[in-house]
């Protein structure tokens, strides 16, 4: 298979698909369940993992293709007759019960091309109540020719009802070395990526927004933050750098990821951390008490969930800056 459809990491959850892919090639299907749940961090693959899979249970060659063949060039650009693709609708903040109805009555009808029908569902987490108990049908009574693939960051975002059919796979964070490659193959200088890549977390996505502005932003951001804290900067003027960042959900996201990053380092776990300032901020933080840094963690995640309700924001956050000081 070309490489414009083969993605990075995840070597044992690719090797189990790869093994499926080549038993339903060779008519031996019987591990091939019908519906898969994609669950973990946002921006780590499961998506183009879930398409790459695709391409295999649908490839003539089951993926040994080179160049790639027409049926893996079709799902490629997501156009392959027998491989439905559903995401939120634009304008839209979930996945409805008519967009579940329509994937249905689409992956009732029989295969064109060699090989299942498969449904991805992207961002299957966004999903409505309805949505999702439309989706069971499919799930219960499945047709013997369809597979469908829901992907989520977070599997407890689906029901009960939904995880119990599905087979389960959880996706981990990609290696630094991983998102690295991701990033110079989308044109990143070296030094930049690693920089990036470093600050990520393990989420391609994540290292991908931060240029070399997004990561001077994120810097600024973080300093500003550790300087409230200490008491070297006044509360107003860090909310307004916060708010300021409004698109970026405040930049909230940042300073939860920062503040479990420190956690870790206060248990030991070494963290590489590409602004020298904040390398040494880590290196404090290296015997610091846990669970006072996992309070403060709780505190921004209680903020994330006060703002994702429409609380005020400037009052949110400088309430969390108040009681994040020492």
């Amino acid at each position: 298979m070309s490489r414009i459809l083969e993605p990075l990491g995840h070597t044992e959850v690719r090797a189990l698909l790869g093994e499926l892919a080549q038993a339903l090639a060779q008519g031996r299907d019987q591990g091939l369940h019908h519906a898969w749940l994609f669950s973990g961090p946002r921006g780590v693959g499961k998506f183009l993992t879930a398409r790459w899979w695709a391409a295999l249970l649908k490839c003539p060659q089951a993926g040994a293709c080179e160049p790639a063949c027409e049926s893996c060039r079709l799902i490629a650009n997501g156009v392959h007759p027998d491989v439905v693709e559903m995401a939120i609708p634009e304008n839209k903040r979930s996945i409805g019960i008519d967009e579940s109805r329509q994937l249905l009555q689409r992956l009732s009808l029989r295969p064109v091309r060699r090989g299942p029908r498969i449904g991805i569902v992207r961002d299957a987490g966004d999903m409505t109540i309805d949505a999702q108990n439309a989706m069971l049908k499919l799930l219960e009574e499945p047709p013997g020719f369809a597979v469908i693939v829901l992907v989520a960051d977070n599997a407890s975002s689906m029901l009960p009802t939904v995880r119990s059919r599905c087979r389960h796979l959880a996706f981990g964070t990609l290696d630094d070395a991983d998102v690295e490659a991701i990033l110079v193959s989308l044109g990143r200088g070296p030094e930049e990526a690693a920089a990036a890549a470093a600050c990520a977390h393990g989420s391609a996505a994540r290292a991908a927004a931060y240029d070399t502005d997004g990561l001077a932003e994120r810097e600024a951001t973080l300093l500003a933050y550790e300087r409230v804290r200490n008491g070297e900067a006044e509360v107003d003027e860090v909310v307004q750098t916060l708010v300021a960042r409004k698109e970026s959900g405040y930049a909230l996201g940042e300073l939860l990821e920062w503040q479990l990053t420190k956690v870790r380092s206060s248990l030991g776990e070494r963290a590489h951390e590409p602004c020298a300032a904040l390398a040494a901020v880590l290196k404090r933080a290296t015997g610091a008490d846990t669970n006072a840094l996992l309070q403060d963690a709780g505190r921004i995640h209680w903020t994330m969930t006060a703002l994702a309700r429409n609380a005020n924001a400037r009052l949110a956050i400088r309430d969390l800056l108040l009681n994040v000081r020492t």
